[in-house]
C-alpha cells in the first residue's frame, strides 16, 4: 500500500468513525423492559467494537505514514 492509498484509507476510516460514533447513542433515560435494554446494550457493544477496530487500523496507518514520511 503506497502513501496515497494509506491517506485514502484514513479518510474512509475517519468517515466511518464519524458515522459509527453518531450511531452510538446513549441509553434512553426512560425505563424499558429487559428485552429492549438488552438489545440496546448489544447494539452499543457491537458499534463500540467496530469503532475499536477502525481506531486500531487508523493508528497503524498513521504510524506507517510517520515512519515512511
Amino acid at each position: 500500500m503506497n502513501d496515497a492509498e494509506r491517506r485514502d484509507r484514513l479518510r474512509v476510516i475517519d468517515e466511518d468513525l464519524a458515522r459509527l460514533r453518531a450511531d452510538l447513542t446513549p441509553p434512553p433515560e426512560a425505563p424499558r423492559d429487559f428485552v429492549d435494554g438488552g438489545q440496546d446494550l448489544a447494539a452499543r457493544e457491537e458499534l463500540a467494537g467496530q469503532i475499536e477496530v477502525l481506531e486500531a487500523e487508523r493508528q497503524r496507518l498513521e504510524d506507517e505514514l510517520t515512519e515512511l514520511g
